[in-house]
């Protein structure tokens, strides 16, 4: 006999038919496998251990090897540059833009600089005026190397101002050059003045044969990338993964370190590894991580002569995959799979996929789902029977079930109704309008829209509902109620704020269709034929546009004023709040 309580099944009494004479052969298995797992992880961690004793030794001579090699052509580069942005020569320049002995004397210099530059090409900004010297090793512009002037406005020379903010001493930024085909390597410097910013020169190279010589070299498993102080790629074998023009970028939109470890782990312990390298505490930081589904080991190493980090990443499934040991576990694996194979066949057949059936069934109950694709026909016996009452117990349970939700539905939905609408005029009440209104705004700070809102006020209600009864100061308020109704448009929304107060909600609007629709709304209710003669209906109506950020609370307050200024410009008129007052 089987029983259901609370969604789980529960056996009142065992089938005396039911056998399961196979268990002392699944205990047996179960010694097998064992044995088996405790082989596997004698090997596994034998290799783990070699592998993780080893691979650090390697990647930190390899680590140090491409360091080596890396930074020589770029620091000389470098060097020249320091000294270009510090000679005195540039300095008085850079502090008199405009002599023209300075300037003679200076492009002088800089022509000396750019023949021993390696591209023979260099460039100098003045932060005073703008200008903006350059000559390539074509010795292109000899005599006219002021090529233009920077504007701060101008998107494509924001590269220059976001440096001098960043107050850096040293900068490298790569980008292709699309015309040549070509990756530069740009290096700018600042020149100072003490502590003032003058301006900055360098200079920048062709990164192609670096590239195809470092990064792009084709050794099995190992990859090395360059990133900068924050993570952004400035080197790699795959160019869709350089972070090219770091320099003009937003935050956010830089291609970083995320691009290759897809852990949060692996990203922490990377970026924690940079920042220990960068004090200086350590030449060479090592840390597994998860790259693409496989186990690498990287090597860090820190260019502090550019503020670069060098990342070398290996593929130990490459370099030295596990499946080397893994002979020692064949011979066994296999005795043991052949041991099993008819064993699992019967049991499988018999016993083990039918109760997998119903058990995957009593899942699909669990979440009211029908549970008959879960159940295939053709078990037999004891398992067959269970199944089958199993199977109408569930149809059952079912349709209790299907109709318990409906009711709960039904209910909810009649909660939600009463909770935000005005019962009394069936208009939104106030906290069905409060979470609209908070809605519309952060809608129209996402669609860089406005929306308007309308506050009305039924003039001398309180003597109404004195004179004449509560009974016609709600008939009062049902009529004011229609006519908003019936005026707004069909997507802006109307509710009764509180007592005789409504609100109106118009998105999209702007200053033309506010005062269009809160005049409307005055005219129309002192129109409107209200059934009791002994007195005339009219509102008082203010508005206001929203701004930019505005908030909620701050909306509602400049449409309050806007109908106090309404009512004190005698009722029965629209006031609209200006922000400019």
């Amino acid at each position: 006999m089987i029983k259901f309580i609370k969604g789980r099944f529960f056996s009142l009494k065992p089938d005396s038919r039911m056998n399961l004479k196979p268990s002392f052969m699944l205990l047996t298995a179960m010694l097998f496998i064992a044995s088996a797992a405790a082989v596997s992880w004698s090997v596994r961690t034998l290799a783990e251990g070699i592998i993780e004793e080893w691979a650090p030794r390697f990647i930190t001579k390899q680590a140090l090897y491409d360091k080596s090699r890396t930074i020589q052509p770029i620091l000389r580069e470098v060097a020249l540059s320091r000294q270009l942005a510090t000679s005195q020569f540039i300095r008085d320049w850079a502090r008199r833009p405009d002599d023209p002995n300075l300037t003679k004397k200076a492009l002088m210099e800089l022509e000396t600089y750019r023949q021993n530059f390696q591209d023979q090409s260099y460039f100098v900004a003045f932060l005073s005026n703008g200008r903006y010297y350059h000559n390539n090793a074509a010795n292109e512009y000899a005599g006219k190397e002021y090529r233009y002037t920077l504007d701060p406005e101008n998107k494509a020379d924001s590269w220059f101002y976001d440096l001098i903010r960043q107050k850096r001493d040293i900068h490298i930024n790569v980008n292709p050059d699309i015309e040549l085909g070509i990756t530069k390597l740009w290096i700018d410097i600042l020149i100072r003045d003490g502590n003032d910013i003058l301006g900055m020169a360098g200079t920048g190279f062709d990164l192609t044969e670096f590239l195809n010589n470092v990064v792009e070299e084709s050794e099995p498993g190992i990859t090395s990338l360059f990133v900068d102080h924050s993570g952004a790629i400035q080197l790699h074998r795959d160019k869709r993964l350089i972070d090219f023009s770091s320099i003009s970028k937003k935050e956010g939109t830089h291609k970083t370190l995320d691009l290759i470890f897809s852990k949060t782990e692996d990203k922490t312990a990377v970026y924690a590894a940079m920042k220990e390298l960068e004090s200086g505490k350590k030449k060479v930081a090592t840390t597994f991580v998860d790259v693409s589904g496989h186990r690498h080991l990287a090597g860090i190493v820190y260019l502090p002569e550019i503020d670069w980090h060098e990342i070398t990443l290996i593929d130990l499934d490459i370099v030295l995959p596990i499946s080397y040991f893994s002979t020692i576990l064949l011979v066994y694996i296999v005795t043991l799979l052949i041991a099993l194979v008819l064993f699992n066949f019967a049991l499988n057949r018999l016993v083990l996929n039918p109760l997998s059936q119903l058990d995957q069934a009593m899942g699909q109950i669990e979440k009211g789902r029908n549970p008959a694709g879960q159940i295939q026909k053709g078990a037999r016996g004891e398992v067959g029977r269970l199944i089958s009452r199993f199977m109408q117990m569930a149809q059952t349970v079912l349709a209790s079930r299907r109709d318990l939700e409906k009711k709960v539905q039904d209910r909810t939905a009649a909660l939600e109704r009463l909770a935000q609408v005005d019962p009394l005029t069936e208009l939104l009440n106030r906290r069905g309008m409060t979470e609209r209104l908070k809605a519309g705004i952060n809608r129209a700070q996402r669609e860089k829209s406005q929306l308007g809102l309308l506050w009305l006020d039924i003039d001398w209600f309180k003597e109404i509902n004195d004179t004449h009864g509560h009974a016609v100061g709600d008939e009062a308020l049902k009529a004011v109620a229609k006519i908003i109704q019936a005026t707004i448009r069909s997507y802006d929304l109307a509710a009764r704020w509180g007592g005789d107060e409504f609100l109106v909600l118009l998105q999209p609007a702007d200053s033309d269709t506010l005062a269009r629709l809160g005049n409307r709304l005055c005219s129309v209710v002192a129109a409107h034929p209200f059934d009791q003669k002994e007195f005339s209906l009219t509102v008082s109506v203010g508005g206001c546009i929203s701004m930019e950020g505005q908030k909620p609370d701050s909306l509602l307050q400049k449409a309050d004023q806007a109908l106090y200024e309404a009512k004190a410009s005698g009722r029965n008129c629209f006031r609209a709040y200006t922000h400019s007052s």
